[in-house]
């Protein structure tokens, strides 16, 4: 048990590590691309960070088990570097029971990882994208920032506000510039000095109401301009089609993926059950691969061990796509890919006793053809 302590002590400082470290890259990256989408307008800042949160459980799912594959490859192989490996194995420590010791935290972060996978990760999903398509539905008026000219998605409108009040989404000094969809060379130029939000209560319709301002309208370059001045002045919000999470398998709870016979939806399933089968199959393959010589040093077997990593997770994910587009039946899923290096992580194993064991024969067989000649 002390023994068992140590190895999981170690193990577990080293995962947090590596995994702390790949979420901070995955989670600054994304965080950028959402701060990006908040200046521009796309999306409103109150959401970025609530989004981040629903899309975390996502990030842990794939992480996770990369976190532990390098963890164990350096703690252990540190273990090796310095020795600490060879006095366990003088006092009965072998490798297979340096496996077992490993597969224990392997089975538990599997646990996690399949919580993950089957039930907060898709859920988190969901929300994180009705959230990015509700942001997508509104107006650029309800997403605008203080101070700031922002363009719709079809660039034919303009707009600006001098300050948006939080509390009750009003705005002062607002100016929009529209173009007319009938004719190109006609403008529309709206100011106003407040502007604020209306539903309809019947219809549910969202309004924009404009008080004390003036509307120009004409040709760029002509005289002909129209003016209006008016107390209050309301333009109608164009409702969009609303966004169904269920479009998107990705997002769909685990039990709906059980009644649905679809193809995708078969891929889905069958992914999400993949990812806590990787966790054991890559924790038993690194431990032989983490036993380094101490004059070669911890790195050596790094980016090897990486590259089979990402080859086991490309085909698992080549696996998947091929599952959805109905090119591979999904009797078997992907369990066959689990099993191939499932079997790889048994030969790397047991590789020295198979090399002893093919030098045996080797030179039995010298002997016999010694003998006979």
């Amino acid at each position: 048990m002390i023994i068992y302590r140590y190895l999981s002590r170690q193990l577990f400082a080293t995962t947090i590590g590596v995994a702390t470290v790949l979420v901070v890259i995955l989670v600054c990256g994304r965080f950028i691309k959402y701060l990006a989408e908040a200046a521009s307008g796309k999306i409103s800042s109150d959401v970025v960070f609530l989004v981040m949160a629903y899309r975390l459980p996502g990030f842990l799912e794939l992480i996770l088990p990369l976190a532990l594959f390098l963890g164990i490859l350096l703690a252990y192989g540190r273990m090796y570097l310095e020795n600490e490996m060879v006095v366990l194995e003088a006092c009965g420590v072998s490798q297979t029971r340096l496996v077992y010791y490993t597969l224990i935290p392997a089975l538990c972060l599997s646990a996690v990882v399949g919580v993950f996978s089957l039930y907060i990760g898709p859920m988190g999903a969901a929300e994180s994208v009705q959230i990015l398509e509700e942001q997508k539905r509104k107006s650029g008026l309800e997403v605008l920032n203080p101070g700031r000219f922002h363009a719709s998605k079809d660039g034919k409108t303009v707009t600006y506000a001098e300050s948006v009040s939080n509390e009750d989404s009003s705005m002062e000094n607002l100016f929009i510039v529209s173009y007319d969809e009938n004719d190109a060379k006609k403008v529309a130029l709206i100011s106003a000095n407040e502007g604020r939000y209306r539903v309809d209560a019947l219809s549910g319709a969202r309004y924009l109401v404009l008080s004390d301002g003036s509307r120009f309208q004409g040709s760029p370059g002509r005289a002909d301009f129209n003016r209006a001045q008016y107390k209050q002045y309301e333009i109608k919000i164009e409702e969009q089609k609303p966004y169904d999470p269920n479009e998107d398998f990705e997002n769909r709870k685990t039990l709906d993926l059980l009644k649905e016979d679809s193809p995708k939806a078969r891929a889905e399933l069958h992914w999400r059950i993949s990812v806590p089968l990787l966790v054991p199959i890559v924790a038993f393959l690194a431990v032989p691969l983490s036993k380094v010589n101490p004059r070669q040093g911890r790195y050596l077997k790094l980016l090897p061990s990486i590259i089979i990593y990402l080859a086991y997770l490309s085909l698992l994910l080549a696996g998947k796509n091929a599952i959805a587009k109905g090119r591979m039946s999904d009797d078997l899923g992907l369990i066959w890919i689990h099993a191939v290096f499932f079997i790889f992580a048994l030969v790397v194993h047991n590789w020295p006793n198979i090399r002893l064991w093919m030098r045996r024969r080797h030179a039995e067989k010298m002997q016999l053809e010694g003998g006979s000649s």
